[in-house]
């Protein structure tokens, strides 16, 4: 599972997962606002995410509207939501709830990304995962 921050509206990051000129895609993506989550590959795809094909391949990546440095967008609804559909991920496949099978996308082997940044509270989700 590789977890993102979007550095883009819900709205806008709909519309570029939509429009195959792009060539970005995630599993899912996760409004602020309200936790509201958004499908847009099917799990049993590849979503062109992590910037690695071999993770690409076997990983689900969620986004989470926001940016990294603005911690107001990742409020109590985003994270609730977000752990939810991370843990009945790990259940259906069997994955760890842990940091080893979690990871942040500037973890990803060759990322030069930053999401989802030093101030996703890691602590929290993953508490949140292991009791959703």
């Amino acid at each position: 599972m590789v977890i993102h921050v979007t550095q883009e509206s819900y709205a806008d990051t709909l519309a570029i997962f939509a429009d195959p000129k792009k060539r970005v895609s995630a599993h899912y993506v996760v409004r602020s606002a309200d936790g509201r989550v958004a499908q847009c590959v099917r799990e049993a795809d590849i979503a062109w995410h992590a910037g690695n094909w071999d993770y690409n391949t076997r990983s689900i990546g969620i986004e989470h509207e926001g940016w990294v440095d603005r911690p107001e967008y990742f409020t109590d609804a985003m994270y609730e939501q977000s752990a939810r559909l991370t843990a009945a991920i790990c259940a259906t496949y069997g994955i760890p709830k842990d940091r080893e099978h979690i990871i942040a996308h500037h973890e990803v082997p060759g990322s030069d990304h930053t999401d989802p940044g030093p101030l996703w509270d890691w602590t929290r989700y993953i508490r949140l995962v292991n009791f959703a």
